[in-house]
C-alpha cells in the first residue's frame, strides 16, 4: 500500500511539473518557432572599410527550438550591396546557420547571443566575378514581445568572410550588420 501511495505521489508530481513546464513554455513567446525579417545598415569594418562603403541590407531568418531549453537553431539569409569610392561594387548574399542562446534574465526584454557559420556568395563588379566564400558569424540580439504573435527587436551581427585560404589573398572580409527586426511567433 505504501508503494502505491509513493508511486501515486510521484505520478502527481510528474504530471504537475510537466503541465507547469508546458504552460510556461506556451506563455513565453521566445520559446516558439519564429520567422522574421531585418533591415538596416551593413558596415564594412577593419581592412574591408578601406575598400567598401556602408550601405543598406536586409534579410530573412527562421528559428526553431533545439532539444536544449534556451537554445534555438537559426537559418539566416540576406542581401547586402556595397559601393566603393572607386568603380567597384560588391553584392553579397550570406547564408548561414547559427545557435542562438537566450540569456537567462527574467524580464520581458530578451537578450540573445548568436554563433554560427555558412557561406557567402560574392559578386564583384566591374570584374563580373562570382565566388562562394566560407563565412563565420557572431552576434547579439535584443527583442520584446509586441503582442502574442510578433516581436520587435534590434540585432548586431559580425560576419567574417574567410578569404585567406586563397593563394595571394592577404586579408579577410569584415562586415557588421545592424538592423531592426520583426519576427512572428509560430504555433500555439
Amino acid at each position: 500500500m505504501l508503494k502505491i501511495r509513493i508511486l501515486y505521489t510521484l505520478l502527481c508530481v510528474f504530471i504537475f511539473t510537466t503541465a507547469s513546464f508546458a504552460r510556461s513554455r506556451r506563455s513565453d513567446p521566445f520559446e516558439k518557432p519564429q520567422v522574421g525579417l531585418w533591415f538596416g545598415p551593413v558596415t564594412p569594418v577593419y581592412t574591408t572599410d578601406d575598400d567598401l562603403d556602408t550601405y543598406l541590407g536586409g534579410g530573412l531568418f527562421l528559428r526553431t527550438n533545439s532539444f536544449i531549453r534556451g537554445i534555438k537553431i537559426g537559418l539566416d539569409g540576406s542581401y547586402q550591396f556595397f559601393r566603393s569610392q572607386g568603380v567597384n561594387e560588391l553584392t553579397m548574399i550570406p547564408l548561414y546557420g547559427s545557435f542562438i542562446y537566450r540569456l537567462p534574465i527574467q524580464m520581458p526584454l530578451a537578450f540573445q547571443l548568436k554563433l554560427g557559420g555558412g557561406s557567402a556568395r560574392l559578386y564583384c563588379r566591374p570584374d563580373e566575378v562570382t565566388v562562394w566564400e566560407p563565412l563565420f558569424m557572431c552576434g547579439f540580439e535584443t527583442s520584446f514581445p509586441a503582442g502574442r504573435i510578433f516581436n520587435i527587436g534590434l540585432r548586431i551581427d559580425y560576419l567574417l568572410i574567410y578569404e585567406k585560404y586563397i593563394e595571394g589573398a592577404t586579408q579577410n572580409g569584415h562586415i557588421v550588420n545592424a538592423g531592426l527586426t520583426v519576427f512572428f511567433n509560430l504555433g500555439e
